[in-house]
């Protein structure tokens, strides 16, 4: 991301952060939000600080063991997203914890199909692509997860736009901005 770091990268104006952020705010079946970071990602701490949000700081030893530690701290279930999906929605994140309410098992993993994806233009860049009901799937990066340790999951397939605009590359941050309407860079927006 150009030396950015990603949840600092601004799209609209804003940092992808916040839009995240916001989306969460907005869910009233979200009541804590955490932005987990490592001591390294100092903007990213910043942009947490100034918007209010309780930052927890991990080693930086890999995403699963860095949410192992931070679920230990936090607690569990928890709702997991990352600061990569800057079209979520209060209604849309309301909607995905209802689901998992309703399942058996203690977690869940969204899965958003390749076709949507890439029918929206958007790279498969570190996408981890797998099959969900036989269908060529990559997880949205939205999870709830039922305990600190590995606790059986349902996945489930979930065909929304807002979910496959996931910013892993310049261009998928300039995809997602048409996506969103914001044609054109705007002012303050990294030079991305």
């Amino acid at each position: 991301m150009g030396g950015v770091e990603k949840p600092a990268v601004r799209l609209g104006g804003e940092p992808l952060l916040a839009r995240v952020l916001r989306a969460l705010d907005g869910c009233r079946l979200v009541s804590e939000v955490y932005v987990v970071t490592t001591p390294g990602h100092r903007v990213t701490r910043r942009i947490a600080e100034e918007l209010g949000v309780r930052v927890v700081l991990t080693p930086g030893r890999g995403y699963v063991r860095d949410l192992r530690e931070a679920l230990d701290r936090t607690g569990t279930p928890a709702l997991t997203v990352g600061s990569d999906l800057p079209a979520l929605t209060p209604g849309l994140v309301e909607r995905i914890v209802r689901l998992w309410a309703s399942l058996p098992r203690p977690s869940m993993s969204v899965w958003v199909p390749v076709r949507r994806v890439v029918r929206l233009g958007l790279s498969l860049w570190g996408r981890f692509p797998d099959r969900v009901g036989g269908v060529p799937a990559v997880p949205a990066g939205i999870n709830v997860v039922g305990g600190v340790r590995e606790t059986p999951e349902d996945r489930v397939l979930i065909d929304d736009p807002r979910l496959a605009c996931n910013v892993n590359t310049v261009h998928d941050l300039n995809r997602v901005r048409g996506f969103l309407g914001l044609d054109e860079q705007e002012a303050g927006d990294e030079g991305l």
